[in-house]
């Protein structure tokens, strides 16, 4: 059997890569012995791994390509959006099993979260063209998603293509179910629930005992979506707090993080260290010794660096977004973290308190947490739902 994955992207192919998303799938599917490889556009870029095949983008639209390729099935990450139908119908044309993966936090028709979801285009624009280009850009964006946009006809072709279209977590897949009317009752049959694929080496190790430690993992320079000004002010005032607890915060760290590190009074400096980027083994052992995962972001499909902490037996933190971080609502579900009612850096420090609380009053069980995730995250059950729904679909024909 040849399962293979794609991403339509030129993305960098190293091993950072292959720790997450399309990559980790590959991997994952090795390891329960299926002949994989990932495929993404050229050009070429250092650090490749060998597993990756890289391709002229034309190919990728060409049937007959994929046909050469002898596969069984495809895993497209494309997010199901119409630039990339000319992907899904190519893969299809060319008779392969095509799952297309919706790495997102759900489809949400305009007029539903209306308000928050026309806020956030709002401020995504001004923050990506400034004030008063972002301003025009918005209004002309929300004017076309409670237009023509609001039909999502590009989405619909690409998921058509489809024999599998997976989601990430169960809020994600009901915001598709929901709206039934409009994706259709053929494209809602079938729906999955698959998660991000997260590494099996992700696990609680009872050898390992757990500290007083709270982790946060971003891109802390993507200020946006990471949301770096309300993890600065949420852990000045959890600091305040004189609370014995260390906070580890790994990713890329932009000067003005440094410069606000800098500026804490030195026993505050003392709990929280700035640790940047490193390899991805180091971050299993942190996850492995950590008691919270700390989330700021804005908008998430899934937030991995949780989700690999819940592995491992931590719980998680951040703030209700719904719907741009219903992952979250997810993650917590099973004992396993405290979300803050706002996003304010407030609310957030008090959830902070409160899950400590839990863990000194011994209401979170870091085996039991581990479990339950380990059993729905890890990349090979993943996969194995994936061939499963296959076979499943192969037999019935």
């Amino acid at each position: 059997m040849k399962w293979y994955t794609c991403t339509p992207v030129p993305f960098k192919g190293d091993h950072t890569f292959f720790s997450r998303d399309s990559g980790a799938f590959c991997k994952a599917f090795q390891r329960i012995g299926v002949e994989s490889r990932a495929i993404m556009p050229t050009p070429a870029q250092e650090g490749d791994d060998p597993d990756l095949i890289r391709t002229e983008y034309a190919n990728l639209e060409d049937p007959a390509w994929w046909k050469s390729l002898g596969i069984d099935g495809l895993v497209l990450y494309a997010w199901g959006t119409g630039k990339y139908t000319p992907v899904a119908r190519a893969v299809h044309e060319a008779g392969i099993y095509l799952v297309a993966y919706m790495d997102t936090s759900g489809l949400f028709y305009p007029w539903c979260h209306w308000k928050t979801l026309t806020r956030h285009i709002w401020n995504m624009e001004k923050n990506k063209r400034g004030s008063l280009k972002g301003a025009l850009f918005a209004c002309l964006r929300i004017i076309k998603y409670h237009t023509a946009g609001a039909l999502d006809q590009g989405r619909r072709k690409h998921l058509k293509m489809a024999n599998l279209i997976s989601f990430p977590s169960p809020p994600a897949l009901l915001s598709i179910l929901d709206r039934q009317w409009l994706y259709g009752k053929q494209t809602c049959k079938k729906l999955a629930l698959i998660p991000n694929p997260i590494s099996s080496q992700h696990i609680y190790e009872p050898a390992l005992p757990k500290h007083n430690l709270i982790v946060a993992v971003g891109r802390w320079d993507d200020f946006f979506q990471k949301n770096t000004k309300l993890l600065m002010r949420a852990l000045e005032i959890f600091a305040s707090r004189h609370t014995p607890w260390i906070v580890e915060i790994y990713g890329n760290i932009p000067p003005s993080l440094h410069e606000w590190h800098q500026s804490l009074p030195p026993d505050h400096q003392s709990h929280i260290h700035l640790n940047g980027v490193v390899p991805n083994q180091e971050l299993i052992k942190v996850y492995a010794k950590s008691k919270i995962c700390l989330c700021t972001s804005r908008y998430e499909g899934s937030h991995i660096a949780s989700a690999e902490a819940l592995c491992a037996g931590a719980s998680v933190v951040g703030p209700r977004l719904t719907p741009l971080l219903n992952c979250l609502q997810w993650y917590v579900s099973h004992d396993s973290g405290t979300l803050s009612p706002t996003d304010s850096p407030e609310s957030l420090a008090k959830a902070l308190l409160e899950e400590i609380r839990a863990w000194d009053e011994g209401k979170r069980n870091p085996e039991e947490i581990s479990r339950y995730w380990c059993s729905l995250l890890h990349a090979e059950n993943s996969c194995k739902r994936i061939i499963a729904a296959y076979e499943a679909a192969k037999g019935g024909n």
